[in-house]
């Protein structure tokens, strides 16, 4: 009866979301959602002033960007968004291949709909190399991109990823995995696998904040989208030597505790070779998820990286932690 119950909640998914329906309320700011390719494409948005479009990793809502939204948002117009296939926006099963680049177009329609002028991307992990894809071929529509471990090479022998996504496609025993794998029972677990020793130093508050953030990825899921995302970002991803040529600042963060370190060797190497105007900043310590690690940090960077920073406390403001990146913050270190 167990197998049979997680049988069914592995088959359950929304694959087209025309009633814009949302699986809980943003902790900050307003739902919305914009018509794209067909599309329906969910976005959060908070704050005014300079648009900063917001683009989740691999397998994750908006949410984990929560983080560092307040303080971003403090004088930027936000819009975080849930890219095909994640959270409530659409999850096709046909006629999309959940690649980089089509999210990039995606993104850039996007962009032109909602009539954003040259707006500030910031994405991670596989959103990252989506930001990345988006200099390289949109750089009229974008201002700043700021990547946090993402790439523009990525091979399957670098990124060595897990196995279990290719498990998610066996008949049955897919469903079941995917039923064990939305039943919540692992949340804290992946919370505390994602944030490293960084776990231990947060309050009991912000690890529930975070496993909400990764229960959310889950739920809000379909397998076949899910199955089709593991497939773009384990095929080779390379537009390296198109963004060489991209005059489009560009600011990469890292942690040089990640165990994507492969990946993130791989594209600095390319940098400094053939794009030397790409700033790299490295967290000692760091992982893979700075923003959720490090979340006072990261807003702080990116802020002044993008020329947005007004240099008013955000603690006075109510967000935020106290200090700044050089009195309080990680190790960094400047490439």
């Amino acid at each position: 009866m167990a197998l049979l119950l997680l049988w069914s909640v592995g088959c359950s998914a929304v694959v087209k979301n025309s009633q814009h329906q949302v699986f809980s309320d943003p902790k900050y700011g307003h739902d919305r959602f914009v018509l794209v390719r067909d599309y329906n494409i969910h976005y959060v948005e908070v704050g005014e002033g300079q648009p900063i479009l917001l683009i989740p990793g691999a397998f994750t809502t908006y949410r984990t960007w929560n983080r560092v939204l307040p303080e971003l948002a403090l004088h930027n117009r936000i819009l975080a968004v849930d890219y095909v296939g994640v959270g409530d926006s659409d999850k096709p099963e046909q006629g999309f291949h959940y690649r980089v680049e089509e999210q990039a177009d995606v993104m850039a329609e996007m962009i032109v709909t909602l009539r954003l002028s040259r707006v500030n991307v910031v994405g991670a992990s596989y959103g990252g190399a989506v930001a990345l894809n988006l200099a390289s071929r949109y750089p009229d529509l974008v201002n700043k991109i700021v990547c946090i471990e993402g790439g523009a090479l990525i091979t399957p022998e670098a990124l060595n990823y897990s196995k279990l996504g290719a498990l998610l496609e066996w008949p049955v025993l897919g469903d079941i995995i995917w039923g064990f794998m939305k039943s919540g029972l692992f949340d804290r677990t992946t919370g505390r696998s994602l944030l490293g020793a960084a776990w231990e130093k947060l309050t009991p508050e912000e690890r529930k904040d975070i496993t909400r953030i990764i229960a959310a990825n889950i739920k809000t899921a379909s397998r076949y989208s899910w199955n089709s995302l593991y497939h773009a970002i384990t095929d080779r991803i390379d537009f390296i030597r198109v963004l060489d040529y991209t005059r489009v600042p560009i600011l990469y963060l890292y942690g040089e505790g990640s165990k994507y370190r492969a990946v993130v060797d791989m594209n600095v190497r390319n940098f400094e070779a053939f794009n030397p105007n790409i700033e790299v900043i490295s967290f000692k310590g760091g992982t893979h998820e700075l923003h959720l690690q490090y979340p006072h940090d990261v807003a702080r960077i990116i802020l002044r990286f993008l020329g947005t920073d007004s240099g008013e406390s955000v603690v006075a403001q109510g967000f935020g932690s106290p200090g700044s990146p050089e009195e309080s913050g990680p190790g960094l270190a400047m490439h």
